[in-house]
């Protein structure tokens, strides 16, 4: 009887001490997760700010459970070099923002078999990296956006009824603007309204094209462009000079003084990306959740309306949030 008792407590003891070995090495704690992050310009970073916060709602916070990789924004070659560096830290999830972000990290992380988050892409399908919205199948998923380019033309149009020409300024590099630009092709000639496009791949391009802007151009119309979109400021300085208002594809670009948007709220988006990534560390395969579409709203800068001249109608003011002066003045 003795024996057995010495046995069940040698037995016990050594349980003990194994249990308490690993849970000193860290074996029974929460997994740390690394999320890389890619971003090609700075209006992005909205986006961040939202799924950072979402994650954290959802008990991932950063310094806790994750930990984030991220250098700012990148542009060009050194987009593609930057995927290529995430990937050898391997990291357990891809964050991208902006359709340049989600091709160059996509090229890397299929051959990883890293999960992939956008936040937002234009026409994932387009561009290789869904095969539908409804299931992916492709390791990645993310937040889109849908038909508010031609709405956002029209409801500029209802404002400004006596519109007839508007310069667009984009990235050709950057497949987002031209998927916008054949969305509003159409809907302009309806409207009657003559679309100038002109170049930018750099703010010495952005400026020729401000600079160089018909008699008769009525707006300046931002497409879903990351690089121009966060270029607000320094178009801001041409734009209310000449009296020309600018429309601009996010909240945020309102918030910063343009005079509309029918579009993204960035932070709002990010949020979205935020729920998907806690489904994948949930253990669900990012190609199995269905990409969402981003949510719109109208929003109108009335300060800079004010400074325009512009009379917006009460019925429109009543859908539209509406803020009341530039970033930095409103609190924001």
């Amino acid at each position: 009887m003795r024996l057995r008792w010495t046995m069940v407590a040698v037995a016990g003891a050594a349980f003990l001490a194994v249990f308490m070995l690993l849970r000193w090495g860290g074996v029974f704690d929460e997994r740390k997760l690394v999320i890389g992050v890619l971003n090609h310009a700075i209006v992005a970073e909205e986006a961040l700010d939202g799924f950072k916060s979402g994650l954290m709602a959802l008990g991932y916070a950063e310094g806790g459970r994750v930990t984030y990789l991220y250098r700012g924004p990148v542009t060009g070659p050194a987009l593609e070099a930057e995927a290529e560096r995430l990937a050898g830290l391997r990291p357990d999830l891809f964050l991208t923002l902006s359709t340049p972000a989600a091709k160059a990290a996509f090229a890397v992380a299929k051959d990883t078999g890293t999960p992939l988050i956008f936040a937002p892409a234009s026409d994932p399908i387009a561009i290789g990296l869904v095969n539908s919205l409804g299931r992916p199948g492709r390791n990645a998923t993310g937040v889109t956006f849908g038909i508010q380019e031609p709405v956002r033309l029209q409801w500029l149009k209802t404002m400004l009824p006596g519109l007839k020409a508007v310069l667009v300024p984009y990235n050709p590099d950057d497949p987002s603007p031209k998927a916008s630009l054949e969305k509003i092709r159409p809907v302009a000639a309806d409207l009657g309204i003559r679309l100038d496009l002109a170049l930018a791949r750099n703010v010495a391009e952005l400026d020729s094209a401000l600079g160089g802007m018909a008699p008769d151009v009525g707006a300046v119309f931002v497409p879903v462009d990351a690089f121009v979109a966060s270029q607000v400021p320094r178009m801001m300085l041409t734009t209310l000079a000449r009296g020309v208002p600018l429309t601009t594809p996010q909240r945020g670009g309102v918030v910063d003084g343009a005079f509309m948007s029918y579009g993204l709220d960035m932070k709002a988006l990010g949020g979205q990306g935020a729920r998907l990534a806690a489904q994948v560390f949930g253990g669900v395969p990012a190609g199995d959740l269905p990409v969402e579409t981003a949510e719109f709203r109208l929003v109108i800068n009335m300060e800079t309306a004010g400074r325009l001249g512009i009379q917006v109608p009460d019925h429109i003011l009543r859908q539209a949030e509406l803020i009341r002066a530039a970033r930095g003045d409103d609190g924001r």
